[in-house]
């Protein structure tokens, strides 16, 4: 669909790069509140941004997270989690 149409790609990933940044910032402040009913509208979110871009290894990330996994999630693993996210965005920047 968006072969030969640069125009678009690049129009979508300079909204992954400004917008995505933000999603993970809500999904991070969730997760550190162990807040699930609002983490998981929110990684739902993601993995439609992630999906955009073709980044199936995130989309693969956020929908391994259950409830019980996220409560049982150190800070350092939810740090950790968040920054593999980030650093998916960075690329594209």
């Amino acid at each position: 669909m968006m072969q030969g149409n640069s125009s678009l790609v690049a129009d979508l990933v300079d909204h992954f790069v400004v917008h995505t940044p933000l999603i993970i910032d809500r999904f991070e402040s969730q997760l550190q509140a162990d807040d699930w009913n609002g983490l998981y509208g929110t990684s739902l979110r993601l993995m439609s941004s992630f999906r955009l871009m073709q980044e199936h290894p995130s989309i693969e990330l956020l929908n391994a997270l259950d409830e019980a996994d996220v409560h049982a999630m150190s800070r350092r693993e939810k740090d950790q989690l968040c920054g593999k996210l980030r650093s998916v965005v960075t690329e594209y920047a």
